[in-house]
């Protein structure tokens, strides 16, 4: 689950020209825990960051557990400027693109699924959460 969660978020990279070369090279230097340092999600349990033993979220999920999916792209100065003098990685990295993000910061929208036996039940929407960009523009709005 793990590997393919973060070879999608090298294309997305990709896609949106914050990085260059190829998926594999991507994962090969880490460049997406630049952008995304948290992972994916953990569990959610007694504690809000619960750890099962092989770490936050095992390969194989079961009915059961409640866990997060809060995929993110953060733009971290301490962690970009590093990789930017990189001799390898730096050829990675789109720059001026990344550089006209930086500002902005990062955004997380977060999901909390409980897994079930038959597919699973997003507690995020049925608790009504916004999520869509209107939404979510509307609510920072309303509260500027």
């Amino acid at each position: 689950m793990i590997r393919p969660s973060r070879q999608l978020y090298c294309q997305l990279l990709l896609d949106l020209g914050l990085a260059k070369g190829s998926v594999d090279a991507l994962l090969d230097n880490d460049i997406d825990k630049l952008f995304q340092p948290h992972g994916l999600g953990h569990f959610l349990g007694m504690d809000v960051h619960d750890v099962s033993p092989s770490g936050p979220v095992p390969e194989q999920l079961q009915a059961g557990h409640v866990v997060t999916c809060e995929p993110g792209l953060y733009f971290v100065d301490h962690m970009l400027q590093p990789t930017y003098e990189h001799p390898q990685k730096r050829g990675l990295l789109n720059q001026s693109v990344i550089d006209s993000f930086r500002p902005f910061g990062g955004i997380r929208i977060e999901d909390n699924i409980l897994i079930q036996s038959q597919g699973n039940h997003n507690l995020t929407e049925a608790a009504g959460m916004v999520k869509s960009i209107e939404d979510v523009e509307a609510v920072c709005k309303a509260g500027s």
